[in-house]
């Protein structure tokens, strides 16, 4: 393990990787450069099989041990984020107001990074499937990727990822029994009233009143400091259209709801929408209500966090048992469907801009400490099917 770390030619063919990565972030569901960069990168590593497309543009790389056994699963994101201002580096997609500022293009280095490693020593038993998932950021990639036909071919016994964490320590392992990271549903409300002209407001059922009392009463909603906490964020509103001779007669209002557990949120979502209906009734509005872009709760498998543990303990990677879960969600959830799940999470410092921040940036000096940590991972999982497998063939 303490090679993989002080590995300086692997760690600059990985900083290499995420540079490029970096210089054409694609939005989700348009992942076309980013998947061939990462194809062409593991072409090079001879994966027993390699299929493309999954899901989109999702590509997963397998590596078969010489004995049965079950299949472990390590997964990144392929999809970066619109954003207001392109970084400077972007010169593959000039123009483009996308970014890498959730640092997927550093997941995908680091879980590229195994396939050197793979391809080297396979497992003794069992297979690896890294997975390189499409259109994390709007919910939908996850699910795209097991309602794939294909996905069969590589179902995992167990599935495993990371998300890097600005605020804490670099190179050190977040981790969390239970929910790790929350769920969480957008709800878009259309208000649908009258207009009329702007000398005339009384002969208009405007949504103007509607929707200042939406912006004051659902934030009220949050119980943030309560443990499980759930909230509400208004994140868009809009009035009418710009102009000066009309009295609008129609409005949108969006939030995020969040919280801590699947119960939670049903429970926020049901408080969101009576606090809807009420007031559009009180000024003799028509509401509509979509529920966008849902994500599941995340929540760890005990048998996964036990063997994180003993990793980072017999490696020397520090981990940090949190108390809450975070609030921000992952798709990742939907994996639990399937199979015992674990996400954790890697500092990347103290002082790091926060994740989507126009100055955010990925810290390069964890990628080998992660790839490491996955290895390790593999490598503890696939052993004791690895002994079984050989007493199997001599009879013992």
């Amino acid at each position: 393990m303490q090679n993989i770390r002080h590995d300086h030619i692997l760690k600059g063919i990985l900083v290499t990787l995420r540079g490029s990565l970096g210089a054409c972030p694609e939005v989700a569901g348009s992942e076309v450069m980013t998947s061939t960069l990462i194809a062409n990168f593991l072409h090079s590593y001879a994966p027993d099989k390699l299929l493309t497309h999954l899901g989109g543009y999702g590509i997963a790389a397998v590596y078969e041990g010489q004995h049965p056994g079950p299949t472990v699963m390590i997964r990144c994101e392929l999809d970066g984020l619109p954003v207001e201002e392109a970084d400077k580096n972007q010169w593959l997609v000039p123009g483009a107001n996308i970014a890498h500022r959730c640092g997927h293009d550093g997941h995908m280095a680091i879980v590229a990074g195994l396939a050197p490693l793979l391809h080297r020593t396979p497992p003794s038993c069992g297979r690896v499937v890294l997975l390189f998932q499409p259109a994390e950021e709007t919910g939908a990639g996850a699910r795209a990727i097991i309602d794939d036909p294909n996905f069969e071919k590589v179902r995992p016994d167990c599935a495993i990822t990371l998300h890097n964490l600005p605020g804490f320590p670099m190179g050190h392992v977040l981790y969390r029994r239970g929910t790790f990271a929350s769920a969480s549903v957008g709800m878009k409300v259309r208000l649908l009233g009258q207009a009329s002209h702007a000398a005339e407001p009384e002969q208009a059922r405007s949504p103007a009143n509607a929707v200042g009392q939406l912006l004051a009463e659902l934030p009220r909603l949050s119980r943030i400091t309560d443990n499980p906490y759930c909230m509400l964020t208004l994140t868009h509103a809009q009035l009418g259209l710009m102009s000066f001779g009309l009295t609008p007669g129609e409005a949108t209002v969006c939030a995020t709801l969040r919280a801590a557990s699947a119960a939670g949120l049903q429970t926020l979502q049901r408080q969101a929408e009576q606090c809807v209906r009420d007031c559009a009734a009180a000024e003799l509005l028509f509401a509509e209500i979509e529920w966008v872009q849902d994500f599941p709760a995340t929540v760890n498998d005990d048998a996964l966090v036990d063997t994180l543990e003993r990793v980072c303990l017999d490696t020397g990677i520090v981990a940090i048992e949190i108390p809450k879960p975070f609030r921000w969600s992952e798709d990742f959830g939907h994996f639990a469907n399937i199979c015992p799940i674990l996400h954790f999470g890697l500092g990347i410092g103290e002082h790091a801009p926060g994740l989507h921040q126009p100055d955010y940036e990925f810290c390069d000096e964890t990628i080998l400490v992660a790839v490491s940590g996955f290895y390790e991972m593999v490598k503890s999982l696939l052993i004791g099917c690895g002994k079984r497998g050989e007493n199997a063939a001599t009879g013992t």
